[in-house]
């Protein structure tokens, strides 16, 4: 390469990786502050564990009640989910149908006993429902589509909500969908506070911008892709000026730009990682496969549907060791069956009429095999996990993995690197995955949260490396914010205003 081309390479590079420093600087300060706090404080939900403790205990009299597809069909609405809960003394199917007028699926409430469609709940009824849920005093409520902590489009089919404050010292709000008649997300003060500096900066989660989903997501990507540019120039630039002066590895004896040097090579592999797997996590340009199976499986899975003859409360009563909260029906291979959900514990009866009903722990092996096979067509390999691998992991153990991640789980694997995970407890099909999700597996995942294996079983090494490497790289944003400031407002000018506001 010719000296002058060198020349004007080195001075484009200089060039943009200064102006995208001086436009970035700030936004890179704070994603690396706030992901440290995102780190420990998560993004406020309700997890299943949490919202089955919360529900009353299943109280079926004998003989009630209808069926899902009973009451459904009186109701005059088709769903494609079912769940057969509490609303104070009334048993009620909470079923996700469409409205009739061609819009997105709602949750509704419907009376299992005789399939009368229940009216969205007032305010003092809904707000009720959450001190039901507490077991403390609502001491106001107000009634919104969407706030900060209700953003993500999951919530969507349970608006609006009511937002109930609850009392005790630790500021407890409560959201309650009316038109469901249950709690569908919990917030608490230090962890609306903690998020405000963590996982709402760190994904641009502002409600004026996350409402609208497709508008926030090439935010995110297109602010994401000049960061990478930015890492990469930063990175190239430290080490191209590391041999530009024989006599003296820094070449700069300014202090800031001296510890901006020092400070980049040492922080800059794991910035311009964090980075790229920041903007892999959008899944841009659709590079990655959905980790959901398509629809043509989810039909081979569940298979023919079977009519439920079974009244629920004959399911209940043939599982009398389970304290259940909630209950519901699956469908796999042409099958139907209850699944009744305890706070610790599940079990399945079969709905059907096919066999008795008698509770199990989990679907028998032969059907689980059967609808893994009719997933795909070609050869398959199934295997029976007691022990997470690769692609199927928990990243931390707590009340809520059973639930998230639970074991054991069936894996089929296909030669053309197929892999699908069943649970036999619920009967759901929990993750899919192709030769992509392999790739995101390492540089989403791996690269952005440290989710290797030898890391994972040693979390307070994973821990620790977060916290050092975000302060590292803190410390290197700090030097290119003052740089920044510098660019934008000269010595000189700050003198000469200095000069100016002095009194005569």
């Amino acid at each position: 390469m010719s000296f002058h081309l060198k020349r004007a390479m080195h001075k484009s590079l200089i060039f943009l990786h200064k102006w995208l420093g001086v436009s970035l600087a700030l936004l890179f300060l704070m994603w690396f502050l706030s992901g440290l706090v995102l780190y420990y404080v998560p993004f406020p939900g309700l997890s299943q564990a949490e919202r089955l403790a919360g529900q009353a205990p299943l109280q079926l009299p004998s003989g009630c009640c209808l069926t899902a597809q009973q009451a459904t069909d009186k109701a005059g609405l088709t769903a494609s989910e079912a769940r057969l809960g509490m609303f104070g003394a009334l048993p009620v199917w909470r079923v996700l149908a469409k409205d009739g007028q061609g819009g997105a699926p709602l949750w509704r409430a419907i009376d299992a006993r005789n399939g009368q469609l229940l009216a969205p709940l007032p305010a003092e009824a809904a707000a009720a429902v959450a001190e039901a849920f507490s077991g403390r005093r609502a001491v106001h409520s107000e009634l919104l589509e969407r706030d900060q902590w209700t953003v993500p489009q999951g919530l969507n089919p349970y608006r609006p909500l009511l937002r109930v404050a609850l009392d005790g010292p630790d500021g407890l709000e409560l959201y309650v969908s009316p038109a469901a008649a249950e709690v569908v997300r919990d917030t608490r003060r230090a962890e609306r506070f903690w998020n405000w500096l963590g996982a709402v900066p760190h994904w641009l989660y502002f409600t004026e911008l996350r409402q609208y989903p497709k508008t926030w997501r090439n935010v995110v990507v297109w602010l994401s892709i000049p960061g990478v540019v930015l890492a990469v120039t930063g990175l190239v630039l430290g080490t191209w000026h590391l041999f530009l002066n024989r006599a003296r590895w820094i070449p700069y004896r300014q202090f800031w730009m001296r510890w901006h040097h020092i400070s980049g090579l040492v922080a800059a592999i794991f910035t311009l990682t964090w980075m790229f797997s920041g903007l892999l996590s959008m899944n841009p340009f659709g590079v990655f496969s959905p980790r959901a199976a398509p629809a043509v499986e989810r039909m081979a899975w569940t298979g023919p549907k079977a009519a439920v003859t079974l009244n629920p409360a004959q399911a209940l009563a043939a599982a009398p060791g389970v304290q259940a909260r909630e209950m519901d029906v699956v469908q796999v291979a042409g099958q139907a069956w209850y699944r009744l959900r305890g706070v610790a514990e599940q079990t399945l009866v079969r709905a059907d009429g096919v066999g008795a009903s008698v509770p199990q722990a989990a679907l028998p092996e032969e059907t689980v095999q059967a609808a893994l096979r009719a997933l795909r067509p070609g050869a398959v390999t199934i295997t029976r996990l007691t022990a997470y691998d690769d692609m199927y992991y928990a990243r931390e153990l707590n009340a809520n993995t059973p639930y998230a991640r639970p074991l054991p789980v069936w894996r089929a694997q296909w030669a053309d690197g197929v892999s699908v995970y069943a649970d036999p407890a619920s009967s759901r099909l929990l993750l899919r995955a192709d030769a992509s999700n392999r790739w995101q597996r390492v540089l989403y995942n791996g690269l952005h949260s440290f989710d290797f294996a030898p890391l994972m079983a040693r979390p307070w090494l994973q821990g620790s490396l977060i916290v050092l490497l975000s302060l590292l790289g803190t410390a290197l944003c700090v030097t290119s914010c003052v740089i920044a400031w510098r660019v934008l407002v000269p010595r000189k000018r700050k003198r000469m205003h200095g000069r100016a506001a002095r009194p005569a």
